[in-house]
């Protein structure tokens, strides 16, 4: 009996998934540290990201003096070329190897809801601002293609975590930017580890966060629809 009802009940569970007010979405994570060792969920445009994301302390290795003080293997330094043992040796690569402040470029991050109080993350490289500078290098938070947060580097290698409020934002659906559009001195950004955080400065696994739609309410799963019957 069991068997023959199941086949019955699917039509009416398609009927609910139309009615009810739900968005489908399957829970994933979001390369938000660049540990997948490319650029997976971001977009490049420009010759600035060819090279990226690099690996392990670059700067120390070219007996720069700075240390990267990054997180995990990966991370964007757009001065470095050193794409790591595997993919650096096969490209001919070294450690310590550089492409310089010339090429340029945007990487914009796939669309995320913002549900957290503030977001964090690591950020270094130059400090050209992308208020003041006309050629500027950083960071934006973007919603509609409008910039609602912006940060620089302090024209340093070593990244220092940094943070924004982002209360005021909640429930919009944005986008990160990074921008390395200067070619001159500290004409690149370092970024990596980006996180949003509770009112408790905890930060948000990503699952969550690309669980959740654009209403602020978590998506319903097809396990979850098993509630109603």
């Amino acid at each position: 009996m069991k068997n023959i009802f199941f086949p019955l009940m699917i039509p009416s569970v398609l009927l609910v998934l139309l009615v009810l007010p739900i968005n489908l979405v399957s829970a994933r994570s979001f390369n938000n540290d660049f540990e997948t060792g490319d650029l997976t969920d971001w977009e490049k445009d420009g010759e600035a990201f060819d090279f990226q994301p690099t690996w392990g302390d670059n700067p120390t290795a070219r007996n720069r003096g700075q240390p990267s003080q990054h997180q995990g293997d990966w991370w964007l330094g757009l001065y470095e070329k050193y794409q790591g043992p595997d993919i650096g040796k096969k490209e001919g690569q070294n450690p310590g190897g550089t492409q310089g402040d010339g090429p340029q470029g945007t990487l914009t991050s796939i669309e995320f809801t913002i549900i957290g109080e503030s977001m964090n993350f690591l950020i270094g490289g130059g400090n050209h601002a992308w208020d003041v500078a006309p050629a500027p290098c950083c960071v934006n938070l973007e919603i509609n293609g409008k910039v609602e947060r912006t940060a620089t580097g302090n024209a340093t290698e070593t990244m220092s975590r940094k943070e924004w409020d982002v209360s005021d934002l909640k429930g919009k659906t944005a986008q990160l930017v990074v921008i390395d559009n200067n070619s001159g001195g500290w004409g690149h950004p370092n970024f990596d580890d980006v996180h949003q955080a509770d009112s408790k400065g905890e930060n948000i696994p990503w699952d969550r966060v690309l669980a959740v739609d654009a209403r602020g309410k978590l998506a319903v799963s097809w396990a979850q629809m098993k509630k109603y019957y």
